[in-house]
């Protein structure tokens, strides 16, 4: 039985200047629905989350639109390797870095220590906000991202257990209480649009 769609958090409204011009920067990157889905979710989790806050969720995967970043062996890695997460994470900090400085007085909104913490920070989460935007990342990626799973295992990328492990692990991770609930009904969700059997369809 095909599992149904759980609640989804509403769209929020870009606030300020700066993530204006976030949004038009990821605009290219092939995954910017996940990178903006997960500013909508970290918003539901905590509507008091600062624009640091904010601006991290939707920037959170940016290392990946520029070559060159760390390459992931979707059959062989471990999904929790540091050796991958860290240097991903730590690239798009970098990167969130250097366009902060390139954007002129509108980057004056926003500490860019504190952004580029909470960006290096959202695999694994941590303090002062950065265990709400791992959450609003974990999330997203269940509701945006089960489709590209899917495909991984499709195509042959990696089993369909390895595939499943991915979504577990993603929902597991999380430390927020209310996004822990919510991503019981997400991974129920998308563990249903795997593929029944390695390389095959539903």
């Amino acid at each position: 039985m095909t599992a149904a769609l759980p609640w989804t958090a509403p769209e929020v409204s870009l606030e300020t200047e700066i993530e204006v011009l976030a949004a038009e920067w990821i605009k290219p990157y092939d995954q910017a629905e996940h990178l903006m889905r997960a500013r909508d979710w970290l918003v539901h989790l905590n509507p008091d989350a600062t624009v640091e806050m904010r601006l991290a969720a939707m920037t959170h995967d940016i290392e990946r639109m520029f070559p060159g970043g760390p390459r992931l062996d979707h059959r062989a890695t471990e999904w929790d390797d540091p050796f991958y997460l860290y240097p991903h994470s730590l690239r798009s900090a970098e990167s969130v870095g250097v366009w902060l400085g390139s954007i002129g007085p509108a980057a004056a909104e926003v500490s860019l220590a504190e952004v580029r913490r909470l960006v290096g920070l959202h695999e694994v989460g941590g303090l002062r906000g950065a265990d709400d935007v791992q959450a609003g990342d974990s999330l997203s990626f269940l509701e945006t991202l089960a489709g590209l799973t899917r495909d991984w295992v499709a195509s042959g990328a990696c089993s369909r257990d390895k595939g499943a492990q991915k979504l577990v692990y993603m929902a597991e991770r999380i430390r927020v209480p209310a996004a822990r609930e919510l991503a019981g009904q997400w991974l129920e969700w998308a563990l249903d649009q795997l593929p029944a059997e390695d390389g095959g369809d539903r």
